[in-house]
């Protein structure tokens, strides 16, 4: 992982403002939500503080959001200075609550994500939250959306979650921009993960694919050269 929700850089703005132009009436922006919109690395700290106190395992109050270094738990118990073979006993636990819908309340929108959002919104154009997360996170995402800000509940609003949890991300991505094509013209796509952008570009390669370089999956998967990239919403 690489997050710098606060980076600010001329080439991000040029970016973000580059995706502001591509939004009007009749237009579709498809924007991610773990890793893009919000950072979840604070669902996980919590997750493992509620083990760390239930199972009287104190190591796990080290963990700080700076520790996430990758997808693997004992990988960022090093970052943290503590015994990685303390994942393994855990990995239930925190499989059952990171992907549960009530621990949605944890996470953070990235800064100025909320604010850019709005103003894809207010041009008229339509906003779809396009999300690995599962049916069950859904009521969970929608209040997590509505708590931060960002547009939601409204007219040109929606948010698309998987099926079930078994489904790959990209299959199930795939297939949604399929249905979303029919919202209108889509001409922006915004997601962490490179699988993700590098099928949107595939499928829609008029269209402005943006990676935000935060976190992904450990897949040996690379973002597309051509595509531009940004650390999170600031300009």
């Amino acid at each position: 992982m690489s997050y710098a929700p606060l980076h600010r850089s001329p080439e991000q703005t040029r970016v973000l403002e580059a995706v502001l132009a591509t939004a009007a009436p009749g237009k579709v922006i498809v924007l991610d939500l773990d890793g893009c919109l919000f950072d979840a690395r604070n669902r996980q700290v919590h997750i493992l503080r509620e083990y760390g106190a239930r199972f009287d395992v104190p190591a796990l109050y080290r963990v700080q959001e700076q520790h996430f270094t990758s997808w693997l738990l004992p990988e960022t118990f090093e970052a943290a200075g503590i015994d990685p073979g303390l994942a393994e006993p855990l990995q239930d636990f925190w499989f059952e609550r990171f992907f549960s819908g009530e621990y949605c309340v944890f996470d953070h929108a990235m800064p100025g994500a909320v604010a850019f959002v709005r103003k894809l919104h207010n041009t008229g154009a339509e906003v779809v939250y396009l999300t690995g997360r599962h049916r069950e996170m859904h009521e969970g995402t929608e209040a997590a959306l509505r708590r931060a800000g960002f547009p939601y509940d409204l007219p040109r609003t929606r948010l698309i979650t998987k099926p079930q949890i078994e489904i790959p991300d990209a299959e199930f991505k795939g297939r949604a921009l399929e249905t979303i094509a029919q919202l209108g013209h889509v001409v922006a796509f915004m997601d962490n993960e490179p699988t993700n952008v590098n099928l949107f570009h595939a499928m829609h390669p008029e269209a402005l694919v943006v990676w935000l370089d935060t976190d992904h999956s450990p897949r040996p998967v690379r973002p597309v050269a051509s595509l531009p990239r940004i650390k999170g919403f600031l300009m």
